[in-house]
């Protein structure tokens, strides 16, 4: 006779570019828990990425928003557990753990358990009470102060003194250098959480945080500590590994002990580089996002937390493993748009079982470049996982630059990653030219190599120039020529937007800007808000006068010559992934319409929707201007004038292309075989789970080690046994 699963119910499940904690708690819990478990997922709205990832949910349901108040939530929560009935209910959002907290009695005589500090107890730690806290428990904590008025922030700024943070008061940090971007970066921090803004002291030092858990007499049932190893622009940890520190975990413990805590627990430290003194800078009253990292380590804290909720007293789980590590990576997949139609009508719906697709073996050796997501999910992961699916290959080769590139780990994808040379003297690119080309033909030796997909910006001029060069030594691209990039860059269309009549599409209103004189006229002309561009990367959307100056310094300050300005366009967003072959000629393309953005506008859900006469068009457009190879073709559907407005065009695939594959549309297998002039091999249609197939991309952590980073920095590769 089967036992009877046990169900968990958890929120968190935001799986954009900085994650919520849901999906990793839930797979810590999935991935160990010994027995039948039902994980129920609570969102917000349908289109929470994380709460779709296979096979870790078994259902998803929508809950009211906290604004609601705590008895709209206590209703669905009951309406959710007579349908399935729940056992532990985990909240995984700070905002939420009061609510819950207040609820708790109510839901325990409902059969519905948790473990949640008393609501007083999580308001003491908020960002803005915290400052007070350590201050009242001899607690070491940089200089902080709320800022209520955010039309004094500048002020404030400049009598705190710089580099600072500029805090939000529930969640969002931004580093700043002057009074500028503190206003800036705390009028985007206020509008979106409200109460003013913090501005905090910047301590030059090692990141560590703490997680913990608290039984129900407040004594610590498990603690694990991390360090950040690996961090991105905005400062979120990437990678990070196990620590023990001694002074640490009497620190952490002392905090803990003040708290009259019960439940997860996260404390966030800063270790000075010049007194190497701990400085507490946020306590988070939930998991951390990084969480399953504990999984990795052997000290499951997820699992202990359940296991402390149905059994109290029961022992800890064994110490982390030191010097355990993770990288935060992605993960995409497709599901059917019946099921998010489904959750958004009725508030509830399973998430359909993970396809499990199966490839044959060829004898193509593929490298491919871009294949990180410590910054921006680049396109190559994608590409990598397109031509895994390809039977013509036989090998996949990640060609990485730095050992905090998160595809060096992801061991399904790549059969070795290989270190590419960086040139710092970019006023003598033959020097990284022939450093390319040696190392190019060093992998050909060691691996074989018959072809390279470059899928980053920077690289695609290099690329051009050494085509001829590698194609001598049988190494294969099929990439535009230069002067077809030209026609298309970003002042290549300016000047095509010129000359009406030439091109049938509609071209955003664009001017180029190289002081700040010419800033102030382009805001006069485009009003708010409007964009900011570089000709080689970077965009920003501003809504003021005085950020789109700061917009422009940042931008000179990263080399930018001139400066791109254009007025809004308001209305759908779509990209279109695309090959042509050594004719021009448009051989096959996949139309997205972007359902989900992350906060720097990039994609992280779309569907794939049927555009034939933008296709037309932009086949003409392409064999006009001799293009060649992949292509990512950005553009918005006016909601004024309902004329499809082209906004860009990228020399490479774009960075959700591994969505194509799964929809049967494997662009950078189509690349390859164009390239190479081979006849495609049969293989198999991915499973078809509904006529329409929604994209969807999540951030989850997965395994890293200290071996392969060393390995990679002083052999130049990794070579993954496991693989294929």
């Amino acid at each position: 006779m089967k036992s009877k699963p046990l169900r968990v119910a958890l929120t968190g499940w935001g799986g954009l570019d900085n994650p919520e904690p849901g999906l990793a708690v839930a797979r810590a819990l999935r991935d160990h828990w010994n027995g039948p478990l039902e994980i129920l997922g609570l969102v917000y709205d349908a289109w929470t990425t994380g709460a779709w990832a296979p096979g870790v949910a078994n259902s998803v349901h929508i809950i009211p928003p906290i604004v609601n108040g705590d008895f709209a939530a206590l209703t669905r929560i009951l309406q959710i557990h007579k349908e399935h009935p729940i056992d532990v209910l985990l909240p995984c959002l700070d905002l939420e753990v009061p609510l819950y907290a207040r609820l708790a009695k109510r839901l325990l005589r409902e059969g519905i358990r948790t473990l949640l500090p008393d609501p007083d107890d999580s308001f003491k730690i908020t960002k803005p009470q915290l400052y007070w806290f350590c201050y009242s428990n001899q607690i070491v904590t940089p200089k902080t102060t709320h800022v209520v008025d955010i039309s004094s922030v500048a002020l404030h700024a400049d009598l705190f003194g710089y580099p600072l943070w500029v805090k939000g008061t529930v969640a969002g940090a931004k580093r700043v250098y002057n009074a500028y971007q503190a206003a800036y970066e705390a009028s985007l921090l206020a509008t979106k959480w409200g109460g003013g803004v913090l501005l905090q002291e910047a301590i030059e030092g090692s990141e560590h945080v703490v997680s913990m858990v608290a039984r129900e007499d407040g004594s610590c049932l498990t603690m694990t500590m991390m360090r950040k190893i690996g961090l991105n622009a905005r400062g979120k940890g990437m990678v990070g590994s196990v620590v023990e520190d001694p002074s640490l975990r009497k620190l952490a413990l002392h905090i803990l002990s003040k708290l009259n805590w019960r439940g997860p627990l996260e404390l966030e430290f800063v270790r000075s580089q010049s007194n190497g003194q701990f400085y507490l800078l946020e306590v988070n009253c939930r998991f951390p996002s990084w969480i399953y990292l504990t999984a990795l380590a052997g000290a499951n804290q997820p699992m202990a937390l359940v296991k402390g909720i149905l059994e109290p007293g029961n022992r800890a789980p064994k110490q982390a493993q030191i010097g355990a590590m993770y990288a935060r990576d992605v993960q995409e997949m497709v599901v059917p748009a019946s099921s998010i139609v489904k959750l958004a009508r009725t508030g509830s719906c399973d998430v359909p079982a993970p396809a499990i697709m199966k490839s044959r073996r060829g004898d193509v050796c593929v490298a491919v470049t871009g294949i990180s997501a410590l910054e921006l999910t680049q396109p190559g992961l994608g590409v990598g996982r397109s031509l895994r699916a390809a039977p013509e290959v036989a090998k996949v080769i990640g060609l990485g630059y730095a050992s905090t590139d998160t595809g060096l780990f992801r061991k399904e994808i790549f059969d070795v990653c290989a270190r590419m040379p960086i040139e710092e003297n970019e006023d003598k690119p033959e020097r990284c030219d022939e450093a390319t080309l040696n190392r190019l033909l060093a992998i050909q030796k060691a691996h074989g190599l018959d072809m390279v997909i470059p899928n980053l910006d920077v690289e695609i001029a290099r690329y051009q120039r050494l085509s001829s060069e590698l194609r001598s030594h049988g190494i294969h691209t099929l990439l535009p020529t230069p002067e077809a990039t030209e026609k298309l860059s970003k002042q290549g269309l300016i000047k095509l937007s010129s000359r009406s009549g030439q091109v049938d599409f509609d071209f955003p209103a664009t001017v180029v800007v190289s002081s700040k004189k010419d800033l102030q006229a382009a805001w006069k002309r485009f009003g708010s808000p409007m964009m900011i561009k570089g000709l080689d990367s970077l965009a920003t959307k501003v809504f003021s006068l005085e950020q789109a100056e700061l917009a422009f310094s940042r931008y000179k300050e990263f080399g930018e010559s001139k400066i791109i300005v254009q007025a809004v366009v308001y209305g759908e967003e779509f990209s279109i992934g695309v090959v042509c072959d050594s004719n021009s000629d448009l051989f096959d393309a996949v139309p997205l319409k972007k359902t989900v953005m992350c906060e720097r506008g990039k994609t992280w859900s779309g569907l794939k929707v049927d555009m034939p006469d933008v296709m037309h068009r932009l086949a003409g457009l392409l064999k006009k201007v001799g293009w060649q190879g992949p292509a990512d073709v950005e553009l918005i559907r006016d909601i004024t004038t309902d004329r499809m407005i082209l906004i860009e065009v990228n020399p490479r695939f774009p960075a959700w292309i591994g969505y194509g594959q799964l929809v049967n549309s494997n662009l950078p297998r189509e690349l390859m075989l164009k390239a190479l002039g081979r006849t495609p091999l049969a293989t198999p249609k991915s499973p078809a789970l509904d006529k329409d197939l929604v994209f969807l991309r999540t951030a989850q952590e997965i395994s890293a080690s200290a071996s392969a980073m060393a390995m990679f920095i002083n052999r130049g590769e990794i070579r993954h046994a496991s693989s294929r």
